[in-house]
């Protein structure tokens, strides 16, 4: 065979087929977005109080935190208030079967979802109202420092109390849990022990969580104007010039990572060599990062707009307006999207034709009855004992 010939038969035209999507993936097919609008309402839920911070979920239950300082749960499916639970102001995160509160005075409590009954108080020894990041067996919390406290027990296992204090959420990957700083710092930490690992400095306060794809590619939006892509170390390998702020955590999709911006635009930047893919203009400033639906992306508006896109080209697909503005940024599960409004209520909606994408289980029946609306607090269990706070290392926040 000369060196210029081509092999021939199946095999051989699958081997070439091969070298074409390796050479750059240019073969790689669109793929069509889903049928996300019409929207329909499938429950209305009144809570009778503002909500604070964001909602929560296990899937088959909404969580919500008043600003009355009380925690309630409305099943997924149908609307039904479940139970409510005073805990005081903070915070609320869940995942799995965690359903976590946090106290602006650092004091963690994890309540049963099904019943909102504490299971165990552990004070973290770090203040801030930011919502605890759920992550494993873990419960990582952020504000006047950090912490991690072990979700079955309360057991601290590790604290370091600030400065510097934390401004956006805490994200993890992996071994690393990444925390963006009031001076503008993006700072990795060890999630075994807390130790810082390596730091990055924008301008600004950041304000959004990073994403990190399955390269170990940091990709952060700062408040300097600018998008970011980061290595494995902390350093940099582009930057992209945006109109304006980043206060909401970014999204990959495919090849692209998806941000939005308060300059009122969604853009999609291809992950490795940081260029524009397609960007596409919002209703207005977002009050969510983009939320992925299978090939769509929604991302929720001020104040009353929740956009659509096809996630390949940017086109968009509709917009969805809620009649009483939104509280909370929504969330997505299978084919409902729910939202906490400013009149008061959780609303339940119904997205357009995702066939293919269950609704979320109803709630199991609680065990015992939950309490009423107007119960007191639940009775604390006694509060395990922390482990030592270990002293921060000097120069190694």
């Amino acid at each position: 065979m000369s060196p210029l010939a081509l092999p021939r038969g199946p095999a051989a035209a699958l081997a070439v087929a091969g070298l074409l999507l390796a050479a750059g993936g240019c073969t790689r097919a669109p793929l069509a977005p889903p049928t996300l609008f019409p929207v329909s309402t499938t429950w209305v839920a009144p809570i009778g109080q503002v909500l604070e911070g964001p909602l929560a979920s296990d899937g088959s239950r909404i969580f919500a935190l008043g600003r009355d300082g009380r925690v309630v749960a409305v099943d997924a499916a149908t609307g039904a208030v479940l139970w409510k639970v005073g805990a005081g102001p903070g915070a609320v995160s869940a995942g799995g079967s965690a359903l976590v509160h946090r106290g602006a005075d650092g004091v963690v409590s994890s309540l049963d979802p099904v019943s909102g009954s504490v299971r165990w108080r552990s004070p973290s020894g770090i203040e801030g109202v930011t919502p605890v990041l759920v992550d494993g067996d873990l419960a990582i919390v952020v504000g006047q420092g950090a912490a991690a406290l072990e979700l079955a027990s309360g057991r601290v296992r590790w604290s370091l109390p600030g400065p510097p204090k934390a401004t956006s959420p805490a994200a993890a990957f992996g071994p690393w849990v990444f925390v963006g700083e009031e001076d503008g710092t993006l700072r990795c930490r060890d999630r075994a022990s807390g130790a810082s690992l390596w730091t990055y400095k924008t301008k600004e306060p950041l304000l959004a969580a990073p994403v990190v794809d399955v390269e170990r590619r940091v990709f952060l939006g700062a408040t300097d104007r600018g998008f970011l892509s980061l290595d494995a170390k902390g350093g940099r390998r582009w930057r992209w010039k945006l109109g304006a702020d980043v206060q909401n955590a970014p999204a990959i999709y495919r090849d692209v990572v998806l941000v939005a911006a308060h300059d009122d635009v969604l853009y999609a930047l291809r992950r490795k060599a940081g260029d524009l893919a397609w960007k596409s203009s919002l209703p207005s400033r977002p009050l969510s990062g983009p939320i992925l639906v299978g090939t769509a992306v929604l991302v929720a508006c001020y104040e009353s707009d929740v956009a659509g896109f096809d996630a390949e080209t940017g086109r968009p697909l509709g917009v969805l307006r809620v009649p009483s503005g939104l509280r909370t940024p929504p969330i997505v599960i299978g084919d409902r999207l729910f939202a906490g409004l400013r009149d008061r209520t959780i609303v339940g909606l119904r997205l357009g034709d995702l066939s293919a994408v269950p609704p979320p289980a109803p709630s199991p029946a609680p065990s015992a009855v939950p309490p009423s609306p107007s119960a007191a607090p639940a009775s604390p269990v006694p509060s395990p004992a922390p482990s030592p706070t270990p002293s921060p290392n000097p120069g190694n926040p």
